[in-house]
Order: structure tokens, then sequence, then C-alpha cells
């Protein structure tokens, strides 16, 4: 069966329902300008998906890690031993005993749909499908019926904009607001793992509060965000965020904003403290000083511009490159003075010669080695210090 084509004159739904409808077997590649995901099908029926360049966050050993299936540690000793016996990262857990193979089998089809149901996403690309045997024998996950992924994928599409204008970020907090409802007696109060991303009912035989909003709700807790009930939810994306959405509806819970963090920053110094860092600060303003005034010193011997009374008379001043090397260690004297002033007072000053009134510099600092003063002026949380304008 030859079949390419764009995604954008036949549809990844469309594809998906020829080749169920055809009993197929063999592998669909779908691209598009950065990732290339390759889906293969059996008899029709959806049994493996892999990604090109599938993100750290969807690989199995992640996926386990943020559910709380196992820990970090455990999962870079499973690496570790992956890379020397090159197993399944599944085979080596399960060897291990950090998960059972019922775990791996969940997770590894949570990872084969989420891969799927983001291609209903794409709008454009190219598609090509190739007959080609594959061995059930060597299949990791149940075989999914396309018109299943058909049909959620179509939900996923209509669904998405109003969910996400209810989530507006994975970041925000999930609190609960009022108790559930008993369940009812003629729904099953068993959480069916097997039937994740097969969803039967449609949008209107689905009751509002339903298992998959029983589980999200179950897993609110004190401080989890949004992600972290997505993670341990092992619904998907969308079933999670969905079933939030019909909790957040009814009013059962809400999605708040987490506070901003305050930067703790370095603990109150004591007053000995305070006192030791000031004097260490003035040393290496004073430091800076000394050399400035001894570079002044080699200035007036080098400079023929400037006699003992300054300029010769008729002469106009021009700073040479040894000035402007000066100015740049007398602007990290008057920044560094600037910043004990506001460790002082709480306060940048206003106008540098409030640093002379604060015997930080002297008066000649504020125009040393240039004749005009330089330019100073408070921005806000920040100053500009720049050299004077000509």
């Amino acid at each position: 069966m030859a079949l390419k084509g764009t995604i954008k004159d036949f549809g990844v739904a469309d594809i998906f329902q020829l080749i169920s409808q055809q009993l197929k077997t063999g592998v669909l590649v779908l691209r598009n300008d950065t990732e290339e995901v390759q889906v293969t099908f059996l008899d029709g029926t959806l049994v493996g998906a892999n990604h090109s360049i599938r993100s750290s966050e969807q690989l199995l050993g992640s996926l386990l890690v943020r559910a709380e299936v196992v820990t970090q540690k455990q999962l870079d000793e499973v690496l570790q031993e992956q890379q020397r016996t090159l197993q399944k990262v599944g085979d080596v857990l399960v060897d291990q005993r950090m998960a059972t193979p019922a775990d791996i089998k969940e997770f590894t089809r949570l990872q084969m749909t989420e891969t799927v149901y983001g291609l209903f996403e794409w709008t454009d690309g190219t598609y090509e499908f190739d007959t080609e045997e594959v061995d059930p024998r060597t299949l990791e996950v149940e075989p999914m019926r396309a018109e299943t992924v058909v049909m959620n994928g179509i939900r996923m599409t209509d669904e998405w904009p109003s969910i996400r204008e209810k989530i507006p970020s994975y970041s925000w907090l999930v609190e609960p607001m009022r108790s559930l409802p008993e369940a009812s007696t003629a729904s099953s109060d068993e959480f069916d793992l097997s039937s994740l991303s097969e969803f039967d009912g449609g949008g209107d035989g689905r009751s509002d509060v339903g298992d998959y909003e029983r589980r999200v709700f179950a897993l609110i807790a004190p401080g989890r965000t949004v992600q972290k009930i997505i993670d341990l939810s092992r619904l998907g994306e969308f079933e999670a965020c969905a079933s939030l959405s019909v909790l957040m509806s009814e009013g059962y819970i809400r999605v708040i904003k987490p506070p901003e963090a305050v930067p703790t920053g370095a603990p109150r110094l004591g007053w000995r403290e305070r006192g030791r860092r000031m004097v260490s600060v003035l040393g290496r303003v004073v430091v800076s000083v000394g050399i400035v005034v001894v570079a002044a010193l080699l200035l007036s011997q080098v400079s023929p511009m400037l006699g003992r009374g300054g300029l010769a008379p008729g002469a106009r001043y021009v700073p040479t490159p040894v000035d402007h090397r000066i100015a740049e260690a007398q602007l990290r004297v008057l920044r560094r003075s600037v910043e004990v002033y506001r460790y002082q007072t709480g306060a940048y000053p206003q106008r540098l010669e409030q640093l002379v009134e604060a015997r930080l510099i002297r008066p000649s600092d504020l125009r040393f080695p240039f004749h005009e003063p330089y330019f100073y002026a408070v921005r806000g949380d920040a100053f500009v210090l720049l050299r004077p304008f000509r």
C-alpha cells in the first residue's frame, strides 16, 4: 500500500482511519520541520510510537520518577546497569524489583499515547506509510484501536483551548474548595488504569464527576502543582487537565498562582560583622583612591597640556588616552562609594556631592582627571554614572 502526502491535505485523523479500515500492518512516518514520529500498526491497531527527539521528560525512566514509582537515585543505578548489559530500562527495573511488570506496561502505554496524541496538534508536515511485518511477540503494549485514538484526538483538539484558559500554567497550585459527593453506586469505585486513553463514553455520556476526576481530586495536597498532579495521575497531560477543568467548573477545586518567592538573601548581620564589612569596603576604596592619586602624579609629568597653574594660557583642555584610563579607575572608586553610601543610608545619593558630605570622597574626586564633573543620575533602583559629556 503506497500512502504518502502532506498533513495539510490529508490530516492525521484521516490517515489513521484509512490504515485502520484496511487493517494494514506497517510503520507510518510523520515529519515536520523539527520532528519525526514513527507509529507502528498491526492489523489496523496501534502498537507502538517512537519520537525522534523525545524530550527527557517523556523518557520512561523520567515518567516513573515523576510519578514517584522509583527515585532518581534508583533510576541512575538502573541506567548504569542498562549501559553495562544493554537491556531495556524497563527490564532492568523489573529485574531489580524496583517496578512491577504492570508498572512498566502502564507507563510504556502512557508514553505511546502521549506521543500519538501530540500528532493531532500538527498542522503541517508529511506522512508516509510502508507495509512491513510486525512480530506480535515483541509488542510492549496492548494494541489500541485506531478509532479510539482518532475519537480522543478530535476531542482533545476541541477541548484544549478552553482547558488552557482555565489552567494558565502547570506551575500553579491546586487547592480543594469543597468535598466531592459520594460516588454513584451505578459506577465502579475502582479506577481502571487499563482503560487509559480508551475513553468510550463520548463527551455527553460521561458524568461530570467520574473516575478520572475522583482520582485527580484524591491527589490534591498542600503545595502540589498542576504538573505534579499530572505526573502522579498516570492519565496523561490531557486527561488530567480535563479532569481538573471539570472539577474547577463544578467548584470543587481552584488553581492559584503560587506566591512570589521572597529572596532570602544573606542572613541579617550583627553590628560587629557590619562594621568589619564596612571597614573592608572603605579599605578597598582607599586603595583605589591611592592608585588614582599615583596615576595623577604620573599624568602631571607626561601631559604637555598641564602646567603648575593648570592649562597653559590660551590652550583648550583635551583629554588624553591616559586621562581616560585614569577615569576608568576613578569611576570604580565613585561606584564603590555610591554603594557604600547606600549601605549606610538605605538609598542611593541623589547627587554625587552627598558622597563628599558623607566624607566618602574628596571634592576633587567629582571630576578628576577631567575639568567637567561626572554625569550621575538615579533611575529607580539603579544609578547611572558616566564620564563627562563632550
